[in-house]
């Protein structure tokens, strides 16, 4: 919904760059000469002259750490402290183009920098900016038996006491001037300082790095503009949910003026009238920035180290012949066997059976070859009775073989069955499923 009442942000075009400040709940939109300020709590909006002390503050980088709120010189360590509409700067140190790039975030109220490229390398390192020294400093790792290579470009995320680092770009280690993806996953303990290889994601790096990234709770929202998807990234589930875009997250979001989210709504600027040199700011619920879920799967494959793997190696094969045993005893659980007693039994239980009954079922068992009327007629051993009369003993035979199956197997379906010959439609051909039974 568009606030009851409507915040209207002039001269559009001249915008520069936008910042949500959570400490205070405002957000600053910065031109070259002021900034219109806006207050979430009372929803009014003011325009204050901006001193920026002769800085190109478009290439400056911003971030707020709830009680203060900075822009950070990309090329250095330069950090200005932006109160009271005017830029002071804080820091000692020099414009040393090592850590271009390098990934900001915030925890415990202190600003962070990870990695950064320069001079045809890519740092691996952290570095804190300590306010009572206004100085950069190290972060160590020593506790770290492993550290992820140089990089910039990463997408990081704290939550909690733990740094998730995304991907990132490195240069060749062969040639320097040819830049390669990452698309592992990193966990860095900030207060143990250990570092945790997490795994690796498919496919997605390059599309992630190149997109607007939205802040949602413990959660990343990724806008992928080239195929009109959102991306909500769990890291601690180890879990990606992809969506449809809504028409609202596509009208408002963009780079320069990127949705935000706050107390458990999102907020975007949207263009009523194309005609004009202005821009509204609203707000929306979760489900009109989400459309319809397309997948979900996980993020990251896990990783698994040596020891693990031939532990997991030997338990397979530890596991093959257990599992033969028991995928031999479920046959035989589950099937009809002629022991050599020459009775026939199942799940151990004999079925009882006249001994012309199961004269024919062996024959039917072991033979080859279609078998014919005259094929079994044969064994009735009574050669004094005419065919006729061998013929009704026949069937009945048959029909008490089929009912006692049946019944052990509750089943509806005549394990001896009937047809006509393909060849002569005069000729009953007889036949037995022979995958009820298993081999004495």
């Amino acid at each position: 919904m568009i606030f009851s009442q409507s915040i209207i942000i002039k001269d559009s075009d001249e915008i520069i760059k936008t910042l949500f400040s959570k400490g205070d709940e405002r957000v600053y939109v910065f031109y070259r000469d002021h900034v219109s300020t806006i207050s979430l709590n009372t929803l009014k909006l003011k325009d204050t002259v901006f001193d920026n002390k002769g800085l190109d503050v478009e290439r400056f980088q911003m971030i707020s750490t709830y009680s203060q709120n900075y822009f950070l010189d990309p090329l250095g360590g330069g950090v200005f402290l932006f109160k009271n509409y005017i830029l002071s700067r804080k820091d000692n140190s020099f414009q040393h183009k090592m850590q271009i790039n390098s990934s900001q975030f915030i925890y415990k109220g202190n600003i962070y920098k990870y990695g950064g490229y320069g001079f045809w390398s890519d740092r691996n390192f952290i570095t804190r900016f300590d306010i009572k020294t206004n100085e950069w400093e190290l972060v160590p790792f020593l506790n770290s038996k492993t550290v992820p290579k140089g990089r910039h470009q990463s997408i990081v995320k704290v939550i909690g006491d733990n740094l998730y680092v995304i991907g990132g770009v490195s240069p060749n280690e062969l040639n320097p001037l040819v830049f390669e993806n990452n698309n592992d996953v990193w966990k860095f303990d900030l207060v143990n300082g250990i570092w945790k290889r997490l795994g690796e994601i498919k496919g997605l790096s390059n599309k992630l790095i190149k997109n607007t990234i939205i802040d949602f709770e413990d959660k990343l929202i990724i806008d992928n503009i080239d195929e009109d998807i959102l991306y909500e990234l769990d890291l601690v589930r180890n879990s990606v949910r992809l969506f449809n875009k809504t028409s609202f997250t596509r009208k408002v979001n963009n780079p320069s003026l990127p949705i935000f989210f706050n107390k458990n709504e999102f907020y975007g600027f949207f263009k009523e009238d194309n005609s004009l040199n202005q821009i509204t700011l609203v707000k929306r619920n979760a489900d009109e920035i989400f459309g319809e879920l397309i997948s979900e799967d996980r993020f990251y494959e896990k990783e698994i180290n040596f020891v693990n793997y031939m532990l997991s190696v030997l338990g397979f094969l530890v596991l093959i012949p257990i599992s033969i045993l028991i995928y031999k005893r479920r046959l035989v659980k589950n099937k009809l066997l002629i022991k050599k007693d020459g009775n026939l039994y199942f799940n151990r239980k004999k079925i009882d059976l006249e001994a012309q009954g199961l004269v024919l079922l062996k024959y039917l068992m072991t033979s080859k070859e279609p078998v014919y009327s005259k094929d079994i007629i044969s064994l009735i051993n009574k050669p004094q009775m005419e065919y006729s009369h061998k013929t009704r003993i026949l069937n009945d035979t048959l029909y008490k073989i089929n009912y006692k199956i049946k019944s052990s197997l509750k089943t509806d379906y005549d394990p001896i069955t009937v047809i006509k010959s393909s060849f002569d439609k005069r000729l009953k051909v007889y036949s037995i499923n022979k995958d009820l039974f298993i081999k004495s």
